[in-house]
């Protein structure tokens, strides 16, 4: 029996075309979780690697990848592990990877895929019992891996659906999660397994050709505290001139703090410790690169939210100016926002309408979650139905690197309602308060960690996605550590390909 995939309801991505390429892949599934298969197929044939394909439903147990009009009638095989979870399990805690994962060592003889290392955890998948990953047998490839379900399992955050340990920010931690407790968190483990499928494929068919994706460093700074002077007491101020000498080791800066409460009520910000916005951008510019500046637009019930107002006289001014530069504005979802679709939507009209109000015209709208609260799926819900084009919350606030497994942006998916969004999720890779404050790295270690994930997500022509606040750039040696992670990532993007070789 076979039948197509009905693409009357196909997401706003992927290959929608009836014209079948030449160089067309079909990929045979069994029957289940059809929109959950095709999202996936989608994002890692398609969007990932540029392939055109025909998606049927077939009575088997594994997924068959054949190319169109091929005459060899060669084929690729892959197991269906997560689909074929029974519906009852679906979502729940039995359809879950079985820890600990098999890992196996992949050789030259197995694959050619550039691997950030040959020592591969597999999510869903284990070796044959001869103990290859990749089998030949004349026409026929066996990949013992289900590079789909994985994809799927990490790109939709399946895991943090299941009742889980919560911060005290309701936060799914990086210590609860897969990853860090299979060792893989600072790799893109997805770009990894579609890099071997691509390798199976490739050697399948040599004639088939994939797309190569450009590497992008993204900069986001998240706007919490614009400003320090405004509403400093005695105790902020004393802390804050302790830590400028003992831990920031920068005597100028008390200075500063100390003559910039008397400009601010004279109306000049130019001495504000925290006004370090123009020299983001100027940094930024130097390198061609485009700063994103996420902004509260209100308070949610928190005293965490009260810092500033859309149209305090400063504000509007640096979203004009943030504008005026050609850098891009955002929204910084309000520290209750995140479960409340509704307060996201008034939030975000809130910015446009300010926005407008100060000129700025911009083709796309994102941001982030204050706090990087995150609830799955609510959140993607509602920056979904308030018209928000990307999402960059997804990272882990105690530990660096890739949360979703991958280091491109990709369509986020809704779980509960099993259909796909036409938000994007561009995942968050490195915050500096992670780095400093929960990782308790020094300045050389951090600078090293940072520039490696860079490094690897230019591997794959990835997104390297870094988040500095303006108030963490205050003292001249926070911003040597920015301006040197800035240079080195930068100098290695010039010099470095920025995609995979073949």
């Amino acid at each position: 029996m076979r039948r197509s995939f009905d693409r009357r309801d196909e997401p706003p991505f992927g290959r929608r075309t009836r014209r079948w390429d030449a160089m067309s892949l079909i990929v045979e599934c069994p029957e289940a979780y059809e929109a959950e298969r095709r999202y996936i197929l989608d994002i890692v044939l398609t969007r990932m690697l540029g392939l055109s394909y025909e998606a049927v439903i077939r009575h088997r147990d594994d997924v068959r990848i054949t190319l169109r009009d091929d005459p060899s009638g060669a084929d690729v095989l892959l197991p269906d592990v997560l689909f074929k979870t029974p519906r009852e399990e679906w979502l729940g805690e039995r359809s879950l990877p079985r820890r600990p994962l098999a890992r196996h060592r992949v050789s030259p003889d197995e694959s050619d895929a550039v691997l950030v290392e040959a020592d591969l955890p597999l999510i869903y998948g284990e070796p044959m019992r001869n103990g290859s990953l990749v089998e030949r047998q004349g026409t026929r490839t066996r990949l013992a891996l289900d590079v789909f379900g994985s994809a799927f399992f990490m790109l939709t955050r399946y895991e943090e659906l299941m009742p889980s340990v919560r911060d005290i920010h309701g936060r799914f931690p990086a210590s609860a999660s897969l990853a860090f407790r299979e060792r893989f968190l600072e790799r893109p483990l997805i770009n990894e397994y579609v890099e071997l499928l691509w390798s199976v494929l490739r050697q399948t068919w040599p004639r088939l050709k994939r797309k190569r994706s450009e590497f992008r460093i993204i900069m986001t700074h998240d706007i919490d505290v614009p400003l320090y002077s405004p509403g400093a007491g005695l105790f902020r101020v004393s802390k804050s001139l302790a830590a400028d000498l003992l831990r920031r080791r920068d005597p100028s800066l008390i200075v500063r703090r100390l003559r910039s409460g008397q400009a601010i009520r004279r109306g000049v910000f130019a001495l504000d410790p925290f006004n370090t916005f123009d020299f983001i951008m100027d940094l930024s510019d130097r390198y061609g690169l485009r700063s994103a500046f996420y902004f509260i637009a209100d308070e949610s019930g928190s005293v965490i939210d009260r810092s500033y107002r859309l149209d305090d006289p400063f504000i509007a001014g640096l979203m004009k100016r943030i504008g005026a530069r050609g850098h891009e504005i955002g929204l910084h979802g309000s520290y209750n926002s995140y479960r409340e679709p509704s307060r996201v939507k008034q939030e975000f009209e809130r910015l446009l309408h300010e926005a407008e109000r100060q000129g700025v015209r911009q083709d796309e709208w994102g941001g982030r979650q204050h706090y990087l609260r995150w609830e799955n799926p609510l959140t993607w819900r509602g920056w979904d139905a308030a018209g928000l084009d990307y999402d960059s919350s997804l990272t882990y606030v105690d530990h660096l690197g890739f949360r979703s497994g991958i280091c491109n942006e990709y369509p986020a998916f809704d779980l509960d309602a099993g259909q796909p969004l036409r938000l994007r999720e561009r995942p968050l890779l490195v915050m500096e308060g992670t780095l400093f404050s929960h990782m308790k790295l020094s300045a050389d270690a951090a600078i090293a960690r940072t520039v490696e994930i860079a490094r690897r997500s230019m591997m794959y022509g990835g997104d390297f996605v870094l988040l500095w606040h303006n108030h963490t750039l205050a003292s001249a040696r926070e911003r040597e550590i920015y301006r040197t992670i800035l240079q080195h990532v930068v100098d290695s993007a010039r010099t470095a390909s920025t995609s995979l070789s073949h």
